[in-house]
């Protein structure tokens, strides 16, 4: 599709605390469309970020909309591209995608079928069981677990996996943590080092790119330490698991836990950018340029092997993001 670049504002949703990645998207968008305006939304005024960036609007909760307030919530405020942040809306957008595009605005997002296959941890797993990098085993209940297992992870079925999380949990802690969820499944806890996989997939499924970066500090589910590695094996592994999953599309990044045998595990993949995803895009993976480039019709500009930075390392503290 070709847009239009006359007052071309693009739309950074769910902002919250997002500071480092609001800025990162702000810089490549520019690269492409110098006078690229980019408004930071979020359904709570009083969000971290709200006050923190030069263009903020207050976006109804997206479950009051529907695709005509959409719409006009968008033509209200000339917004041409929109970036999903947050797991819990990325259907949403996904659902109304065709009718903006068909209505002149694009949205960095997967299909419904990927997006809902990513979201459905019992559904991950059985689709990525005999994967190249296998999914971790996952039961709907505790007796379907190899009974050699002795320590455990309990999450919700259904979306974010850091929600309710419980890790490396014994029998007895079990029962306790599950009162809290709704939906439970459970795996067995895999100790290793912690690795993010992150590309960029065109409309044509075909990915552009992996970096790999190691977890080294996780808070909360988000990389607060994280540093940028080379590993051609592994990365061509990944591809392969992305490339799986039919309208995998835009920014996507996965979850991988290396044990002490150096073997790959699968634990999640998110369509989406991810809270450490200013060191990857810093790094040359250029999602947003491209996905911009892509939907104003200058496919051909992008690299099929771009030039990809390792070595780097990104640092979060007190909300500040350091990359060096």
């Amino acid at each position: 599709m070709v847009g239009s670049i006359n007052q071309f504002t693009l739309l950074f949703s769910s902002l919250s605390a997002k500071i480092a990645l609001f800025h990162s998207v702000c810089e490549q968008a520019r690269t492409v469309i110098p006078d690229c305006e980019i408004i930071g939304v979020d359904s709570d005024q009083s969000c971290r970020g709200a006050k923190q960036i030069d263009s903020f609007l207050i976006m109804p909760p997206i479950q009051d909309l529907d695709q005509e307030s959409l719409l006009q919530f968008c033509r209200k405020n000339n917004i041409q591209f929109v970036i999903p942040t947050r797991d819990g809306e990325l259907l949403f957008w996904a659902v109304h995608q065709e009718f903006l595009f068909n209505n002149q605005i694009g949205v960095m997002i997967s299909s419904e079928s990927a997006i809902s296959l990513c979201e459905d941890k019992f559904s991950f797993f059985k689709y990525f069981e005999k994967a190249p990098i296998p999914s971790i085993s996952t039961s709907l209940s505790l007796d379907a677990l190899p009974s050699s297992c002795e320590r455990f992870v309990v999450k919700e079925r259904m979306g974010s996996a850091s929600r309710s999380i419980g890790l490396n949990l014994s029998m007895e802690e079990i029962e306790a943590h599950v009162r809290g969820i709704q939906k439970p499944i459970f795996q067995p806890q895999i100790n290793g080092r912690e690795l993010s996989a992150e590309t960029w997939i065109d409309q044509n499924g075909i990915c552009h790119g992996v970096i790999l970066r190691w977890r080294t500090l996780v808070i909360n589910g988000e990389s607060h330490e994280s540093e940028i590695f080379s590993n051609p094996e592994w990365a061509e592994k990944i591809i392969q698991v992305f490339t799986m999953i039919t309208g995998l599309r835009g920014h996507v990044l996965a979850q991988v836990i290396v044990d002490d045998k150096e073997c790959l595990h699968l634990v999640e993949i998110n369509p989406r950018l991810g809270g450490a995803s200013p060191l990857s895009l810093k790094a040359g993976l250029n999602s947003i340029k491209w996905s911009l480039q892509e939907f104003l019709g200058d496919s051909d500009q992008i690299p099929k092997s771009p030039i990809l930075k390792s070595g780097l390392r990104l640092s979060k503290k007190n909300q500040v993001v350091k990359i060096q």
